[in-house]
């Protein structure tokens, strides 16, 4: 059976109401960080999907990951990312960037610009566990173009809803 969630139904992280003094609101798909839902854990490989929305200035400090495959799809403003694997980037609307956490790499993302940021983030889980970090960046990444994940055994697609479309 098939579980229809939709987009009003996720759990939102930050505090927009009242301004989140971090600049950050985030909708998670899935049971993540203090939201936990035992029957809505992960979806084959996808442990998480948040849509994330950063306020100018706002972002991630440092912060560490393993063992996930980390791909973040830039909607509107631009993403800064760094690693400990010395991959400096900034991801823009329409890129897509894909983070091999692997054994362990510590990553910042930030809204270093001045126009607010909206980027969705998936966490996958690899096929087998270790090995080295890597970064990939594809800059125009259009609409309903795969991006194949082999390390996570997925197939992923880029869509953009159409304006008045049901979420």
């Amino acid at each position: 059976m098939i579980d229809v969630r939709r987009s009003g139904d996720r759990f939102r992280g930050g505090d927009p109401a009242t301004g989140d003094s971090a600049g950050i609101e985030t909708l998670h798909a899935f049971s993540f960080g203090r939201f936990y839902d035992p029957d809505n854990l992960r979806f084959g490989p996808i442990l998480a999907c948040n849509e994330e929305r950063l306020a100018p200035g706002a972002g991630f400090d440092e912060h560490p990951h393993s063992h996930t495959e980390i791909v973040t799809w830039v909607v509107d403003g631009e993403l800064t990312h760094r690693d400990s694997a010395s991959h400096a980037t900034v991801v823009r609307a329409g890129d897509v960037q894909h983070l091999s956490s692997a054994a362990g790499v510590r990553h910042v993302e930030r809204n270093d610009g001045e126009q607010p940021l909206t980027f969705i983030q998936m966490w996958l889980a690899p096929l087998e566990p270790g090995g080295e970090p890597s970064y990939t960046h594809v800059a125009g990444m259009a609409d309903s173009t795969p991006y194949v994940l082999p390390e996570a055994g997925a197939m992923l697609h880029v869509r953009r809803q159409a304006e008045g479309e049901r979420t």
